[in-house]
């Protein structure tokens, strides 16, 4: 297994406290594995918009900005400046911002749905597996199923796995044929 660098999750409405020897968390890392060193990657899916920085930086460009500029320090990285010329959207960058989800659900950890949202996006087609070993309230299966991936959901404590179940009924099949509504099977 392949530990990709990994992305900050940076919280705008972090947990309040004070301690006499750190600051609070505001951010928190979210590690991707992978299995194998080529992986599926689908960026262009959680593009953001360019930003108001781009308006006056990109006006008056220099020579150095219209070729690609070799780091200073020899590292082989470079730049070229006009790339970003009439781009609305760029790749993302590995700190995502989000506010922290404020309704528990009956669940102690719970996140908001832009978080899973953006992984699913960036690493799933639509009609592919998502699988979430640690369900919870459920949040990923959710946002898989909107955005039409299948999901498998595992959870050890009965009672979270038994709401996730209840909240969802609808059962939907999208291979092979238009999307047609089955009739729910619950279990109890």
């Amino acid at each position: 297994m392949v530990l990709d660098r990994g992305v900050y999750l940076a919280q705008k409405n972090c947990f309040p406290g004070k301690w006499p020897n750190r600051f609070r968390d505001a951010w928190e890392r979210i590690l991707q594995f992978n299995k194998n060193k080529k992986f599926n990657m689908y960026q262009e899916e959680v593009m953001v918009p360019m930003g108001n920085w781009a308006k006056s930086r990109l006006k008056n460009l220099s020579e150095v900005d219209l070729v690609r500029d070799n780091s200073k320090v020899g590292s082989g990285f470079g730049k070229n400046v006009s790339n970003w010329l009439k781009r609305d959207n760029v790749y993302p960058a590995n700190v995502l911002y989000m506010a922290t989800e404020c309704a528990n659900r009956n669940h102690s950890a719970v996140f908001p749905e832009a978080l899973p949202e953006w992984f699913v996006r960036l690493f799933t087609r639509e009609g592919d597996v998502v699988l979430d070993p640690f369900m919870g309230s459920g949040t990923t299966i959710k946002v898989a199923k909107r955005l039409r991936r299948n999901s498998i959901g595992i959870e050890l404590i009965r009672k979270y796995y038994e709401a996730v179940r209840d909240e969802i009924t609808e059962k939907e099949c999208y291979l092979l044929e238009r999307r047609a509504k089955y009739e729910s099977n619950k279990h109890k």
